[in-house]
C-alpha cells in the first residue's frame, strides 16, 4: 500500500514544495530517482512557484503530453504513473 504524505500546512503550498515533500516521503532511492525525472520536469513545466491548488488537471495533462508524448509507451507509462501518485 502506497504511503501518504504529509504536507505542511499553513501558506499556500507551491507545486515545488508539494514534490518536494512527495520525494522526500519515498524511502527507496532508486524509485526517488526515477520519480524525480517525472515529477520534477512536470513541476517545472507547470510553474514552480505557482500554488499547487490553482494548478488545473488539464494543465498537468498539456504537460505530460508535451514532455513525454512522443516517447517510448514504456517512458510515457512510467513518467505518467509517477506524476499520478504524486498527485494521488
Amino acid at each position: 500500500m502506497a504511503t501518504v504524505a504529509q504536507l505542511p500546512a499553513g501558506k499556500a503550498l507551491t507545486v515545488r514544495g508539494a514534490a518536494d515533500a512527495f520525494l522526500d516521503a519515498l524511502g527507496n532511492p532508486n524509485t526517488v530517482r526515477n520519480y524525480a525525472i517525472g515529477v520534477g520536469k512536470t513541476a517545472e513545466r507547470v510553474g514552480e512557484g505557482r500554488p499547487l491548488g490553482q494548478v488545473a488537471d488539464d494543465e498537468i495533462g498539456e504537460a505530460l503530453e508535451a514532455l513525454w508524448g512522443s516517447t517510448a509507451v514504456n517512458t510515457w507509462n512510467t513518467r505518467r504513473a509517477a506524476v499520478l501518485s504524486w498527485l494521488a
